[in-house]
């Protein structure tokens, strides 16, 4: 089984490395292999450097970057909530996270980064507490859950078309953050969300063993000696850190958790110190595909990648939701 498990990871690495190269010779301009090693490793005044180290480097690394965190929290979401259909996406924290977005670009559409990341969690973190309040009141259950969270959906959006109505002139960029674009990624970016997702990245890593006890149920968790709620609440924060800060770089998207897990777990299984790195590597990977994708259909202009991805994602939900119906109960 170990033996299988490190020739996946390697066969997976090796293929991250050639799509992340391949990346670099997509755009309006393609590149020849050869000018992107030239103009990575040799020309460093030529056009091929310039293209590739301003945008089209910081982009691909951003699609990793964003990818694996995103699909990461809804790993860790799932697990503790013991729901296969729980996702940043459908419990709102994505929308709200898109929301606190809005709402700086309407008040101050060139403020700087630190301001706009913090916006940014300010709606993740309003969007979990208003699901906490929710489901406390109700009660919890799996689908009681994804209601809740379709509830807080419904409001951010309604919020942010009512935002786009009153102020038309600001819609322009709003909606390119809003649909999921990585059309924003630059340096600057990547300079103060890098090591923010990295750190969160290696602390879920370093705490796979607490997750799968709390995956266990509550009273298996307790008997071990782990203080339930308080390491509940924490994965919480860092889930919507991630999801926040992966939101202000590229903006919402939509079952992008809920497809890389559900194919994670068909082909590694639900165990979560192999299902983690797969998780990781598959979300990265799925996230420069569907830019690649985008980018050689359209690449004359920019499309939201969002709207790729919700088109695959709304038809794995229907399955996902048809194959757990029988215990999801209300």
């Amino acid at each position: 089984m170990k033996y299988k498990f490190y020739l996946f990871l390697i066969l997976s690495f090796v293929f991250s490395a050639f799509l992340f190269f391949y990346s670099l010779t997509v755009g309006p301009l393609k590149l020849s292999f050869y000018q992107v090693i030239d103009g990575l490793f040799f020309s460093s005044d030529s056009i091929y450097h310039r293209i590739i180290f301003e945008t089209r480097l910081p982009r691909s690394i951003t699609s990793f970057l964003t990818g694996s965190s995103l699909a990461l929290s809804g790993m860790i979401l799932q697990f503790i909530t013991k729901n296969s259909l729980a996702c940043p996406s459908l419990l709102g924290i994505n929308q709200g996270a898109g929301f606190g977005i809005v709402v700086i670009l309407a008040l101050f559409p060139f403020c700087a980064i630190p301001i706009y990341m913090s916006f940014s969690l300010l709606g993740g973190v309003l969007a979990a507490f208003l699901i906490y309040i929710i489901t406390s009141s109700i009660g919890y259950s799996p689908l009681r859950l994804i209601l809740a969270g379709q509830a807080i959906n419904a409001l951010f959006y309604a919020l942010t078309q009512a935002i786009l109505i009153f102020l038309p002139t600001r819609s322009g960029v709003i909606l390119i953050n809003i649909n999921g674009s990585l059309s924003s990624s630059s340096w600057e970016l990547l300079k103060y969300h890098f090591p923010v997702l990295i750190i969160c990245l290696f602390f879920i890593m370093l705490n796979l063993k607490k997750i799968h006890i709390l995956s266990l149920g509550e009273q298996v968790a307790s008997s071990l000696g782990l203080n339930v709620k308080k390491l509940i609440l924490f994965f919480l924060i860092i889930v919507v850190m991630m999801c926040s800060f992966s939101v202000s770089m590229i903006g919402p998207i939509l079952f992008f958790p809920l497809i890389v897990n559900h194919f994670s777990k068909k082909i590694v299984g639900e165990n979560p110190f192999i299902l983690a790195p797969a998780v990781i590597i598959f979300g990265a990977n799925f996230m420069l595909i569907s830019d690649i994708v985008m980018r050689v259909l359209f690449h004359d202009k920019e499309v939201a990648i969002g709207l790729f991805i919700s088109i695959l994602g709304a038809p794995i939900l229907i399955f996902s939701s048809k194959l757990r119906k029988k215990i999801i109960s209300v």
